[in-house]
């Protein structure tokens, strides 16, 4: 950080509230006068209106929507509409907070100008801004002229934004790119800078510029679901994982099915992490005192609700009878809502991860979405509770809207979860890779951090496989952005920091390979397979991924829509699942489980694995059953004395 920004708590105390009294201003001292000037400007030179009271419909749809044809148009976090009332009338920036005026409260920012090809000038809007740190900004301009400022409500925003019109745009039914910054130029000549100077485009109805495109826009709320029925000054939930940001901006979206402006519609909800500051979003400022209303309680998903905390009791059966359970073939899988898009989605269900929580209970999540490049893409998750032979029904799991929310990893280390996973900006790729951690089975998380920015130099892209080594450390392997390198993340302090490693695994292969599947060798290096050649490949590192060493293993290779995945047994012994696409390896070919007792070299026992498939991740409980989930849901459950009644193989 280039400052120390304050703790902000808005839910149980609201933003701003400590500086207005720490100026002797109070939540209810100012208000908005009658008389008093349409327009102002402040001592930075930004222009302000007063934006009237009034009432709006605020939403879309009357629920979630149930065919492609309604996708198409709205999501599901837009519904119910609803009828809000803005009780008094506000002050709200006519342009969005320009560099020239953030950079009064923040030189460093300069430095960040232009990076990514966005906000070079002085005029243009100011990018690469977390959400903390753009309430600081208002925090500091509040305390420099002794009137609240502060981030508008995602409320005020788009009653704001809409301006008294009831269309998907306040240009009506369409926009162009000559009423507002929503890419290309209508005379095809690219643009010197992706973002333009604020008030580049008309303004709506209420004399607001840029409230469709150019950049998102910060708002005050958590993302959460809307509820239905008449609300005064709503305040959003008093908890969650992403900020709203609002007004989409100058990138087109990847992967829009059908309605190609979808995004930049008055009702539109996106968001971000508050810490993901990112060249797509700034804000837009208003003077006025918070609302006195207080935010929703946050809604808690299936998979979180009454979570027992009672310690995992299982041990080892002696003397283990051999067990396989196919939980499809006994309907005993995770259920999908029928069409459902959102904040699920039924068409396409993939690249899942799974582990083994510290009540017993097992935990399964993977990415839900219409479209694998799309903005939509969110996770899903499912819980077999203790005792129980039936995986509950799918549920939302996690979620920043409007973000690609790709690839989940799940690790246990102890009794804490991990949750590892992309915030992808381009399809899957110009990702971050963030972390958060459930001490308590998963029935709440952490907030999530950064553990490696898209702007790093060394950015990667999916996790793809993980664990906890003799030593301690988390080891991460991640696919590179656009699949240019194959590297693992490693953490030595229990997650505080992370090390991109210098070996390429990808590199080490010699032709295309991704997906690494890891595991920790009996020596203390680390066992990589990959997705790609043929053979499938088998490496080593003996240094935490800097270098690695390679040969090839006796199984085929595996392709599109594959991941294997390898495990250390409680036993010491080392799985590989993965799939046998040339049929020579099990009848019929498909998924096979295999074990090795030495690291590899050879590779007694091997079954094949009815009833599960696609990208694969695996965990085993203390008492010794093995979890393998696929994509679709599917799931199977077995010992390694199962495995061992299978032949050798080659």
């Amino acid at each position: 950080m280039r400052y120390t920004v304050p703790t902000y708590t808005y839910g149980t105390e609201p933003t701003n509230v400590r500086f207005l009294l720490s100026l002797g201003i109070g939540c209810m001292a100012w208000t908005l006068a009658a008389g008093e000037p349409k327009t102002i400007q402040n001592t930075l030179g930004m222009k302000l209106i007063t934006i009237p009271a009034g009432s709006f419909e605020m939403g879309s749809g009357d629920a979630p929507p149930k065919t492609m044809a309604e996708y198409a148009k709205r999501d599901y976090d837009e519904a119910p509409a609803h009828p809000v009332k803005i009780s008094k009338p506000f002050l709200m920036g006519i342009h969005e907070v320009t560099n020239a005026q953030y950079e009064q409260f923040d030189p460093e920012h300069q430095k960040l100008r232009g990076r990514d090809g966005v906000s070079k000038s002085d005029s243009e809007p100011v990018t690469f801004v977390t959400w903390n740190e753009a309430v600081a900004f208002c925090d500091w301009l509040s305390k420099k002229e002794g009137k609240p400022y502060r981030l508008p409500t995602e409320a005020e925003w788009e009653y704001a934004c809409r301006a008294g019109t009831t269309t998907p745009f306040s240009t009506g039914d369409k926009i162009t790119d000559a009423q507002a910054n929503i890419g290309p130029l209508s005379d095809g000549k690219p643009a010197a800078s992706l973002t333009t100077p604020v008030g580049s485009y008309p303004a709506n109805p209420w004399g607001l510029h840029d409230m469709h495109g150019n950049v998102m826009e910060w708002c005050l709320d958590w993302h959460g679901p809307y509820e239905a029925g008449e609300q005064t000054d709503p305040m959003s939930r008093a908890a969650g994982y992403a900020r709203i940001a609002r007004g989409w901006c100058f990138h087109k979206p990847e992967k829009v099915l059908g309605f190609g402006l979808k995004y930049w519609r008055s009702s539109n909800r996106s968001g971000f992490l508050p810490i993901d500051a990112n060249r797509l979003t700034g804000f837009r400022i208003v003077q006025a005192e918070l609302p006195a209303t207080k935010p929703l309680p946050e809604v808690i998903p299936l998979n979180r609700r009454d979570v027992k905390q009672t310690a995992e009791a299982a041990t080892p059966e002696k003397d283990a009878k051999p067990f396989y359970v196919n939980y499809a073939a006994n309907g005993k899988n995770a259920a999908m809502p029928k069409d459902a898009f959102g904040p699920i989605f039924a068409n396409h269900n993939h690249f899942a991860a799974v582990c083994v929580c510290p009540n017993g209970d097992v935990l399964a999540c993977w990415y839900s979405t219409v479209s694998e490049q799309g903005r939509e893409l969110a996770q899903a998750a499912t819980r077999l509770r203790a005792g129980s032979d039936q995986w509950e029904p799918a549920s939302a799991f996690f979620d920043v809207p409007d973000v690609n929310d790709h690839a989940p990893v799940l690790l246990r280390d102890g009794k804490r979860i991990w949750h590892f996973c992309t915030q992808s900006l381009r399809g899957w790729d110009n990702a971050s890779n963030i972390a958060r951690y459930s001490d308590d089975s998963g029935a709440t998380w952490s907030q999530p951090t950064i553990i490696l920015s898209r702007d790093d130099p060394k950015h990667l892209s999916q996790p793809c496989s993980a664990f906890v080594g003799r030593d301690g450390k988390i080891v991460l392997a991640c696919d590179g952005d656009n699949h240019k390198d194959e590297r693992l993340i490693v953490s030595g302090d229990n997650g505080k920091t992370w090390k991109v490693a210098a070996g390429d695994m990808r590199a080490a292969a010699g032709k295309y390979a991704i997906h690494p599947a890891v595991a920790p060798a009996k020596d203390g290096r680390i066992i990589n397979f990959l997705r790609g050649p043929d053979p499938m490949p088998v490496q080593f590192s003996k240094d935490d991924g800097d270098t690695w060493t390679q040969k090839d293993t006796p199984f085929p290779g595996i392709h599109s829509g594959q991941k294997a995945v390898a495990l250390r047994l409680n036993s010491g012994n080392l799985l590989l699942i993965s799939i046998d696409n040339s049929k020579k390896v099990v009848d019929g070919g498909g998924t096979f489980a295999a074990l090795s007792t030495d690291d590899g070299l050879t590779w007694p026992h091997l079954r094949k694995l009815d009833g599960v498939t696609g990208y694969m991740a695996a965990a085993q409980s203390p008492g010794g059953d093995i979890f393998a989930v696929g994509s679709r849901m599917s799931a199977v459950k077995f010992n390694e004395e199962w495995l061992k009644e299978g032949k050798a193989f080659p």
